[in-house]
C-alpha cells in the first residue's frame, strides 16, 4: 500500500521546503501555498490528520483485502 500526498504544509519540513520554492519564485511562502492549494481540485491541500486517518486505516484488519494499492491522497492535484 502506499499513500500518494500533496504535501501536509503545516509539518516542518514542507513548510521549509514551501518556503525554499516560495524564495525561488520572489513570493512568500502563503502565495506558494495558495498556488499549491489552487492545483486541487478540492482548492485546498490534505492535513497531516487527514493523511494519519488514511495511514491507519490501511494499516488495520478493515484493509486486509486491499492490496498493491495507491491512496490518492493529492486533493486532486493528481487524477487518476
Amino acid at each position: 500500500m502506499c499513500l500518494h500526498a500533496a504535501g501536509m504544509p503545516e509539518s516542518p519540513q514542507l513548510s521549509e521546503v514551501y518556503g525554499l520554492h516560495a524564495a525561488a519564485y520572489g513570493i512568500s511562502r502563503d502565495a506558494f501555498r495558495s498556488r499549491m492549494e489552487d492545483r486541487t481540485l478540492c482548492k485546498r491541500l490534505p492535513t497531516i490528520a487527514e493523511i494519519a486517518d488514511v495511514a491507519a486505516f490501511v494499516a488495520s484488519d478493515r484493509a486486509a483485502a486491499i492490496t498493491g494499492a495507491v491512496a490518492n491522497l493529492t486533493g486532486g492535484m493528481i487524477v487518476d
